[in-house]
């Protein structure tokens, strides 16, 4: 084959990936729900500039934490609303603080700080916050999780490659990713396994999934 023609599809090949790559980048749970790729990593850190072309912005949602931000996928949050003392359940572990009402179903509301370092809440402040998120999984218990937060937080407008991941060295429970994002360390929480966190700290089993 001439080395011209090996070359275009060599060319060809390489716009489609990152083409498929910016495509995992800006889905909701693409960020959120497993571990990336070789290849997702690479260009998450070093960036591509093909992928800089056809990726489109991904809309996000940077919530403040007790000593640290969250960054979600703006799609994935159903509401922000006022902090209320959730309504305490026994035998609960620390982080797990309880359940409010919203929207004719009982929430589950835990502070991610705590869950993530291990340490007990911190106070909380009257700016605080709950942010209702969904749980991204088919669990039909628990379809919408509540997360504490310090502050309301800020929508910002991220390009896949502007996420630069710093890895996470203690594998912390509940955590996708640690990432820097316009200079800002956040953290990309895992919301599958928190489901099931939370599953089992509120009701002591397992989410029950659709069939």
């Amino acid at each position: 084959m001439p080395a011209k023609k090996k070359t275009a599809k060599k060319a060809t090949r390489k716009k489609a990936s990152a083409r498929r790559t910016a495509g995992k980048m800006n889905g909701s749970a693409a960020a959120i729900g497993r571990t990336p790729t070789h290849r997702e990593s690479y260009a998450a850190k070093r960036g591509s500039s093909a992928a800089a072309a056809v990726a489109p912005s991904v809309h996000c949602t940077l919530a403040p934490l007790e000593t640290d931000h969250m960054l979600l996928p703006t799609n994935v949050v159903a509401e922000v609303v006022d902090y209320e003392i959730p309504e305490p359940v026994q035998s609960a572990p620390e982080w797990f603080l309880g359940q409010i009402a919203w929207q004719n179903r009982q929430i589950p509301v835990f502070s991610y700080s705590a869950l993530v370092s291990g340490s007990e809440p911190g106070a909380v402040t009257a700016r605080a916050r709950i942010m209702i998120v969904k749980s991204l999984t088919d669990s039909a218990r628990l379809p919408y999780l509540g997360i504490v937060i310090k502050d309301i937080p800020k929508l910002i407008t991220v390009q896949p490659e502007q996420l630069v991941h710093t890895g996470d060295e203690r594998k912390s429970l509940g955590v996708f990713c640690h990432v820097t994002v316009q200079d800002q360390h956040a953290l990309i929480p895992d919301l599958e396994r928190l489901t099931h966190l939370v599953t089992h700290a509120a009701y002591g089993v397992l989410p029950i999934t659709h069939s």
